[in-house]
């Protein structure tokens, strides 16, 4: 548990002043009690996040999804000592949204999480039986169902995907259902349409049914049917940079041959390579390739 009576008096000051208290209790016991307060207000931390840098909400909506994680895991990059936080993660610390733990490991304050998951419906300050209250009709395309709030939230941070909550597993974008669903493959969020048998070079499955493989030859016959049948795969790639991280990448399949894979990579967004030896796992899915290869005839 990391909760704000945990934090010293200078943070919890300097938090309160950042959130727009210019002039924070000199008490620590009323210090705390203010930004417990401002944390747990109905919509508080939402409003903030949504003012922050590029990378803070997704990395604050991780650390409340899947718990604790290295700044490595979060930002792709390592990290030396356990005072001020490498960018955009300092903004979330100052701001008492994150801290770290003992363990070396960023973990989100309590009521900063608790008051990120606390879903509220604004209606602009009136009530549904104010006079003059009225209703507004907006168009969607497609709706995506999750098994969990805190899964939601990974959703409907994926800027390509357009959504928007509605209620607690539930929104609802604009976008077409084969746009959103590539956006959340591309962010690494799994789907039920990517339900997977394992591979098999001498059986194949029926069309449209993704298969996962492990292992060299299996993951070479996968990316060989990939660019044979221009179908995208997911890999979990493991980097020579960063320390060796894994990461999971949606790739567009343009060429494979002597074990090095050159594909469109959505996570990059442009051109990369990947060699088979650093392949996790592969999965072979069932949506087609979206960029096509610039070398193409």
């Amino acid at each position: 548990m990391h909760p704000v009576g945990a934090l010293d008096h200078e943070t919890v000051r300097e938090a309160l002043v950042l959130l727009g208290h210019p002039e924070p209790p000199a008490h620590r016991g009323a210090a705390q009690r203010a930004l417990r307060g401002h944390l747990g207000a109905p919509g508080t931390i939402r409003a903030v996040l949504d003012a922050g840098p590029d990378g803070a909400r997704e990395a604050f909506v991780r650390v409340c999804a899947d718990g604790a994680a290295a700044v490595e895991d979060l930002l792709g990059r390592g990290w030396w000592g356990r005072g001020t936080l490498p960018p955009p993660l300092d903004w979330l610390q100052r701001r008492a949204l994150l801290v770290v733990g003992d363990d070396g490991l960023v973990h989100p304050v309590d009521e900063a999480r608790d008051g990120f998951l606390q879903r509220t419906l604004a209606l602009d300050g009136s009530s549904a039986g104010d006079a003059g209250s009225s209703a507004r009709v907006e168009p969607a395309a497609c709706v995506v169902v999750t098994e969990s709030a805190a899964l939601l939230d990974r959703v409907v941070t994926v800027p390509a995907a357009g959504l928007r909550a509605v209620a607690s597993t539930v929104a609802v974008s604009h976008r077409s259902p084969a746009a959103v669903e590539s956006a959340l493959r591309a962010a690494g969020i799994a789907l039920d349409a990517d339900a997977t048998v394992a591979a098999d070079q001498h059986a194949p499955p029926l069309p449209g049914t993704a298969e996962d493989a492990v292992g060299p030859r299996a993951i070479r016959a996968v990316l060989d049917r990939a660019v044979a049948e221009g179908r995208q795969v997911r890999l979990r790639y493991f980097a020579s940079s960063r320390g060796g991280a894994a990461t999971d990448r949606v790739v567009d399949p343009w060429r494979f041959a002597d074990d090095l894979l050159v594909g469109y990579c959505h996570l990059r967004t442009g051109e990369r390579t990947f060699a088979l030896d650093r392949i996790g796992q592969a999965r072979l899915l069932a949506s087609v390739v979206e960029h096509p290869d610039p070398a193409s005839p």
